[in-house]
């Protein structure tokens, strides 16, 4: 149904998150930072904690393939 609708070529709902169809609203960003924040001055630790469904796996599939990119 949405792939017809929106010309899409894979589906955006899946069990797994694709952090192809993530958005990056100003919350998203602000928990992106943090956690690179936390990676980049080697704190450690960083949590990233929140209600189901709000994007946090995603988050975090987001950052890593921006870490496995900053590293190459």
């Amino acid at each position: 149904m949405y792939q017809d609708f929106f010309r899409l070529s894979e589906s955006p709902f899946a069990i797994v998150p694709n952090p192809k169809f993530y958005f990056l609203s100003e919350r998203h960003k602000e928990a992106l930072s943090h956690v690179l924040s936390g990676i980049e001055d080697g704190g450690g630790l960083a949590l990233l904690t929140g209600e189901v469904g709000t994007g946090k796996t995603t988050t975090m599939k987001h950052c890593l393939g921006d870490c496995q990119s900053k590293a190459k």
